[in-house]
């Protein structure tokens, strides 16, 4: 943007933002009214100058949040303001006409008559010319932008379908376990419910050792007995 008095004297962009806020947007101009070969019509994406200026500057975005694309617009209209050109041109010719209210047919003449006077040089030609230099410098930029951020968004996309390889495989390799697990417990119950018959016929083997020997002993000890008593009683 050019520091010279001329352009902040007509408050740039202040009323263009003005009028991007404006709760309820009004209708178009009829054709009737409008001035034809119009410079603003260079700016937008072919439509004609309506009261709601940021209509030059996008396309249709009904499916857009409405505060964030009215904020974006004010960027756009900060960033066109950064590449205004020295002088008066189509810029300081559509602010004004904001500044009266509305951007539309009678506003741009208004503005136009006025500001020639401060500028000599400042005719149709002219802001047919410094308003389609103005849309292919705003659509350069823009376009850049698209590219960085398309470039952005394909990396991310990689890193998506990267991410979910990685995780589809791990999820295999852990399902994988899983099943594997499953046949390692189903194998471990079957032993528990086995384990029963495995050991019992030792046990019994021992429990019967065990009731034989004592048996044998207490027959034993019987006959000891019995033939302590028969000594006991026949030897003097």
């Amino acid at each position: 943007m050019s520091d010279e008095p001329a352009k902040n004297s007509f408050g740039i962009l202040k009323s263009l933002k003005r009028l991007i806020f404006e709760d309820s947007p009004e209708p178009s101009v009829p054709e009737s009214n409008q001035v034809p070969d119009q410079p603003v019509a260079a700016t937008n994406t072919g439509g004609n100058v309506t009261k709601n200026p940021q209509t030059n500057l996008t396309q249709n975005t009904s499916d857009l949040p409405a505060i964030d694309m009215k904020q974006m617009k004010v960027k756009v209209l900060e960033m066109l303001e950064k590449i205004n050109e020295p002088g008066i041109d189509f810029f300081e010719v559509w602010n004004a006409a904001a500044e009266m209210g509305s951007v539309d047919a009678g506003s741009i003449k208004a503005a136009f008559t006025s500001l020639k006077y401060v500028d000599k040089t400042l005719n149709k030609d002219k802001l047919i010319r410094t308003g389609q230099n103005y849309a292919a410098e705003l659509k350069k930029v823009i376009d850049k932008e698209t590219n960085q951020k398309q470039t952005q968004k394909e990396n991310l996309e990689q890193n998506l379908v990267r991410e979910k390889e990685n995780l589809t495989e791990e999820i295999k390799g852990i399902e994988k376990n899983i099943e594997d697990l499953r046949a390692q417990l189903g194998a471990k119950q079957k032993d528990l419910t086995d384990i029963n018959s495995k050991y019992e016929p030792q046990l019994q083997d021992i429990d019967q050792k065990i009731a034989l020997g004592n048996t044998a002993v207490t027959e034993v000890v019987t006959d000891i007995n019995n033939a302590l008593q028969i000594i006991e009683t026949n030897i003097n």
